[in-house]
């Protein structure tokens, strides 16, 4: 007797097996692929905000981010624990990181006491992109990270950035039309 030619059943299964396994782990990069540029930049400035409070911590450093309103771009600066005012830059950001248009910071929110320089309370004071300021925050030693809201901008959407507890929780906010 003949044996047909084809596929066993079992043979068929394995097979679609590890289809919806490669399927599995590219599904997330594919997935990027069609995200805004507007959620990739917040994205990753809500990773990076998160990668340097964990630095902090386990570094004893102290990390200084400064934003660019005029120009949409932001530095990385690192000071150590022992020499708390000397802050260089730090090295895997050393030269500013500008945002990839058409995406732009439109307005940064922040609590802030004038009284004296004391961070994490105070006024609201805001920065936006007509007057250009830069503006900073501080995440400290003990991972304690300044209040702030960043809000950026495309030609049609806006998100918004939040760092809503001292403890560097990050919220990005929905998108709305402009």
């Amino acid at each position: 007797m003949k044996k047909k030619p084809g596929f066993s059943l079992l043979e068929l299964s394995f097979i679609l097996f590890i289809v919806m396994i490669l399927l599995g782990f590219s599904m997330p990069r594919f997935s990027r692929m069609f995200d805004s540029d507007l959620q990739l930049q917040t994205q990753k400035l809500a990773i990076l905000i998160n990668e340097l409070r964990q630095q902090a911590i386990l570094r004893g450093e102290n990390h200084k981010l400064v934003f660019d309103t005029q120009k949409s771009e932001y530095q990385v600066f690192t000071s150590k624990a022992d020499q708390p005012q000397q802050f260089l830059p730090h090295p895997q950001y050393e030269k500013p990181v500008s945002l990839t248009p058409p995406v732009e910071f439109a307005a940064v929110t922040r609590l802030d006491n004038p009284e004296n320089s004391t961070r994490f309370a105070g006024d609201r004071i805001t920065f936006d992109k007509i007057f250009g300021q830069q503006f900073q925050i501080m995440i400290d030693s003990s991972g304690f990270v300044d209040l702030f809201t960043l809000r950026l901008k495309d030609k049609e959407n806006q998100l918004s950035l939040s760092v809503v507890d001292i403890m560097g929780k990050v919220v990005i906010g929905r998108e709305t039309r402009l």
